[in-house]
């Protein structure tokens, strides 16, 4: 029993450790190197400036701060707190706890005891200022002042600083001991400036994230309101060991929960947090006002307004507003707002609209915004509004941008820019521009590079196009439609004697020679069919042609050549006994239609000419 007791000792020893240096880790060091650069801007402007490039914040009382006094400092590598000292006149004294920097100045009395602080928020103009904040940052405790603009906040320690602050006025710091009896605290009115700078331009991105994550429905009915306030109000962040959550108006932290970052997070049924950094599970749901790191599981939907750095596991979706770097699986749907560094994975849909630079798979479909790199893979649709590099895969339907690398389609494959590698359906491609390889039943482009089309229809709207009626030692008429790129096309045939008609398919190569004259070279694959038999079908004619073309006219072509033709019968026709023989015969009208009558394997050389238009 002793030895148990030991272990347990040891246990809970380690884990006081470990949340120890998880708490230190989270404050401020005075001594770390910053670097600033700022020129005639006012004080509590110049601290904006820090809080923003290094992601802490400064909580002190604006009337110690004359709004007026400006201040120009440009040091590289230098600490903190000696940065601090030349921008206040080394007047301040400075305190951290989490993230925050107190500024009080020298000489003030912090002595403790322990009471019960209130008082009344007014404005300078004295109207009563509800909804106001006071919080208790060493205690992580807070309060929000009535209709009236009063307050009373019971607090364990007197020797803390209290901050106070309300939209669109300037933040106090007041020290908990002078709010022993009810006091009236008096706010100024921040002034407007009508040229917005870079980092208030950033403070509106974040604003516009967080109104549209609080409009959620889930959101908007799971976390009570003051919650979500104090989370816009308070920029602070404090690490806290666990949390144990029912729903996110009951729990450990009650009103502070959005100012919280657990490292573990216990959800019975749903949960509301600044942050997590380590592992949180919910029944139903997580609901997360920052970032994540590590892991995050769900019954229902995991909804993050800032970064996801591990695992999002939702049984029906997940829905961030920041990047994911890692994996992001749920049994219906994924929706991020900004870029995806790994792998989104749902059982139905994934949307977002940032780049991707990994993999996106759903059974149903799958839309991105902007670039991709890596695979895009749906049971029914991808919809790729930018470039992809890599491949994209679709049951029925695909379209991007531009495709570089693989673009595969069960019925349409879609580009409405630029392909460079390989664009399959099974019945339609588009695109813009080809470099590479069309194939379907119907393959369309504007133009094409560096390419080929392979398909029954190739259409290529700025390539050629030539309608050519030869004769030659098979058939009357033989007529040929050609079209495709300026090198390659393809081609539909038809040829006419007196008992068949033969209708085939082929590919060719033109090249130019000099000026008027090229040289081409053709293969078909014909059916011959007869006219005035009940087998309409008696076999097959392989044809490979070259041939010498001279433009007489801009759309006027005169071409003639030599070819090699083998005649395949059908085989329940074929002539019993010349099953696997090839013979030759003659090129003359006779001999051919002699060998089409006995069904009789056949090879011969033959010659056509004719116009080309």
């Amino acid at each position: 029993m002793e030895t148990m007791n030991n272990k347990i000792r040891c246990i809970l020893l380690i884990l006081m450790l470990i949340f120890a240096t998880q708490n230190l880790s989270s404050q401020v060091d005075l001594h770390r190197k910053i670097s600033i650069n700022v020129q005639n801007l006012f004080i509590p402007q110049t601290l904006h400036v820090i809080e923003q490039d290094y992601n802490f914040f400064f909580a002190y009382n604006s009337r110690q701060i004359p709004a007026d006094d400006r201040v120009s400092i440009n040091k590289r590598n230098i600490a903190l707190k000696r940065a601090l000292d030349e921008i206040l006149s080394n007047r301040f004294a400075y305190t951290t706890i989490g993230n925050h920097v107190i500024l009080r100045l020298k000489g003030i009395n912090t002595e403790s005891e322990d009471f019960i602080i209130l008082g009344v928020v007014r404005s300078a103009d004295g109207f009563p200022l509800d909804s106001a904040v006071v919080y208790a940052v060493k205690e992580n405790k807070a309060v929000i002042t009535n209709n009236e603009g009063t307050f009373r906040l019971r607090l364990k320690e007197p020797s803390q600083y209290i901050h106070i602050s309300c939209p669109n006025y300037k933040d106090t710091l007041l020290i908990a001991g002078t709010l022993n009896g009810e006091k009236t605290i008096e706010l100024y009115r921040k002034f407007t400036n009508l040229i917005v700078s870079p980092f208030e331009n950033r403070d509106l991105d974040v604003a516009s994230s967080q109104t549209q994550f609080e409009k959620l429905p889930l959101v908007r009915n799971l976390v009570p309101q003051s919650a979500l306030y104090l989370n816009r109000q308070v920029k602070t962040s404090r690490l806290i060991p666990i949390q144990v959550s029912f729903l996110p108006g009951m729990g450990s932290q009650q009103l502070t929960k959005g100012l919280n970052v657990n490292s573990f997070s216990l959800n019975i049924l749903a949960g509301y947090s600044k942050g997590v950094s380590g592992f949180e599970i919910g029944s139903l749901a997580n609901i997360t006002g920052g970032n994540v790191t590590g892991g995050q599981v769900a019954g229902v939907a995991n909804i993050v307004n800032g970064q996801v750095n591990g695992l999002q596991l939702g049984g029906v979706f997940n829905y961030t507003f920041n990047q994911v770097s890692g994996v992001q699986i749920s049994g219906v749907g994924n929706i991020s707002n900004n870029n995806v560094e790994g792998l989104q994975l749902a059982g139905v849909s994934n949307n977002n609209k940032g780049t991707i630079d990994g993999a996106q798979i759903s059974g149903v479909l799958n839309t991105n915004l902007r670039k991709m790199t890596g695979l895009q893979l749906a049971g029914v649709a991808n919809i790729q509004i930018d470039k992809i590099t890599g491949c994209q895969l679709s049951g029925v339907y695909g379209i991007a941008s531009d495709v570089k690398g693989v673009q595969l389609s069960g019925i349409m494959s879609h580009t409405t820019h630029d392909v460079s590698g390989v664009q399959i359906s099974s019945l339609l491609n588009k695109t813009r521009k080809l470099n590479g390889l069309q194939i379907g039943i119907v393959n369309i482009a504007d133009s094409i590079e560096n390419g080929v089309q392979v398909g029954l229809f190739n259409i290529v709207k700025n390539g050629y196009h030539a309608f050519e009626f030869v004769k030659d030692e098979t058939y009357y008429c033989n007529f040929m439609y050609k079209t495709g790129g300026k090198r390659f096309y393809s081609i539909l045939n038809a040829g006419i004697r007196k008992d068949n008609v033969g209708v085939g398919y082929g590919i060719g190569y033109i090249q130019p020679i000099y000026k008027r004259l090229s040289v081409n070279m053709d293969a078909i694959y014909s059916v011959l069919l007869a006219t005035n038999a009940s087998d309409i079908y008696h076999g097959k004619i392989m044809n490979s042609r070259l041939g010498i073309n001279y433009r007489i006219q801009k759309h006027l072509t005169l071409t003639s050549g030599l070819s090699f033709n083998l005649y395949d019968p059908d085989k329940k026709n074929e002539r019993s006994g010349s099953a696997g023989k090839i013979s030759f015969t003659g090129n003359s009208s006779n001999n051919i239609s002699q060998a089409f009558q006995n069904n009789k394997k056949a090879m011969w050389f033959g010659w056509f000419f004719g116009v080309r238009f």
